[in-house]
């Protein structure tokens, strides 16, 4: 269990953004509520985002209430804390600019100050927090379509296979990951179809749940294309794709997505690690006679170099994407751990570069974490 505090001048701010949701929400079911009733669909995310958010104004208390410092369990209130963040900053920037001779402009400034750095901290929490799992019961129809969903993705990641360009691990490594996620899937619920497919109780990852989106989303276009199906057909479709989104609003929460991206900021630290782990393997080579895995670690190792750059002038110019190499990543950055413990612990306090090298720290920390996390 997580738990954050909010800070006092903080929770007016989080307090409205989560009434904007209750307001919101509550105009959504009145939109489809005639909808629900027609298709037999639930309204079950509008629902869900209604309660969350009255849940979390009940813990901040509502407004004629003292706002005072709000202790948050990160876990139970997730989602409603992350609806309350959205556009909270931007609302808060906008006023300041429209009314900047306001006598509460310092005021505003300083909760301006404060609202960014919550949002910071309550947003690293949460990304811990978020499970990459949810298990859930899928019924029988479900699983089928998942299964046409997983090898359409299949089918798609195979067309997108790199025809020009250099020859390296990394510039596959996209389809490769795709290609893994959907067999890691098919191994679950089975990749030929039973006479009979029975309701699967299964650990559900952010893969499989983008592969019933996309399935929906075709069922969707299909049951719009009077000139291209027939009435049967597109009566045939809509139920698929409301098969689906029922089952997807019965979900409690949605699991995290699994994508482990590296931050420019970190390429020459990540970079370091991955030399001190070359030189472990090396090491290892002449203590061992288990060269066939000592060759996979020293590949893998390459392949994280090809991702991020051997050297600063080859390096990329944006974030890079390294879920497929999130073992050997936390690899890399647990040796950078001790490393940047021992050089700030030889700097005395105050010291700005002291002070540089905690911040390198805390980022090998925070990437080492996700990559754990993502290579489980």
């Amino acid at each position: 269990m997580g738990i954050i505090t909010i800070p006092a001048r903080v929770v007016p701010h989080i307090r409205g953004g989560a009434q904007l949701q209750i307001s919101g929400a509550a105009e959504q079911l009145a939109t489809v509520i005639g909808e629900a009733m027609d298709s037999g669909v639930a309204p079950l995310a509008e629902r869900r985002r209604l309660l969350r958010s009255w849940a979390l104004v009940d813990l901040l208390g509502w407004p004629d209430e003292d706002s005072g410092p709000v202790e948050l369990d990160v876990h139970e209130h997730r989602e409603g804390l992350l609806g309350a963040l959205k556009g909270n900053v931007d609302r808060l920037v906008a006023l300041i600019a429209d009314e900047p001779d306001d006598p509460r402009r310092a005021s505003r400034e300083a909760d301006l100050q404060a609202l960014r750095e919550f949002e910071g901290a309550a947003l690293r929490a949460v990304e811990r927090d978020q499970p990459t799992t949810v298990t859930a019961a899928m019924p029988g129809d479900v699983v089928e379509l998942l299964r046409g969903g997983l090898y359409a993705d299949l089918e798609r990641a195979c067309e997108d296979v790199p025809s020009t360009g250099p020859k390296t691990r990394a510039r596959w490594a996209g389809v490769l990951r795709r290609i893994e996620q959907a067999r890691r899937a098919l191994d679950v619920i089975g990749w030929s179809s039973p006479s009979e497919q029975q309701p699967l109780t299964l650990a559900i990852d952010a893969a499989m749940i983008e592969a019933l989106e996309r399935d929906a989303e075709g069922w969707e276009w299909a049951s719009e294309q009077e000139h291209l199906e027939s009435a049967e057909g597109r009566a045939r479709a809509a139920a698929l794709a409301a098969t689906i989104e029922r089952f997807l609003g019965s979900l409690a929460e949605r699991p995290a997505p699994t994508t482990l991206l590296i931050p420019v900021s970190a390429f020459a630290l990540v970079r370091e690690g991955i030399f001190d782990c070359v030189e472990d393997v090396s090491s290892a080579i002449d203590s061992t006679h288990d060269w066939r895995r000592c060759s996979r670690e020293l590949s893998e190792l390459c392949d994280l170099l090809d991702l991020i750059g051997w050297e600063s002038d080859g390096e990329p110019e944006s974030d890079v994407d390294a879920s497929g190499q999130a073992g050997v990543l936390a690899k890399a950055t647990e040796a950078m751990l001790p490393v940047l413990t021992r050089a700030a612990g030889d700097l005395a306090d105050g010291d700005a570069e002291k002070a540089r090298i905690e911040g390198q720290l805390e980022l090998m920390r925070e990437l080492h974490t996700s990559a754990r996390r993502a290579a489980r």
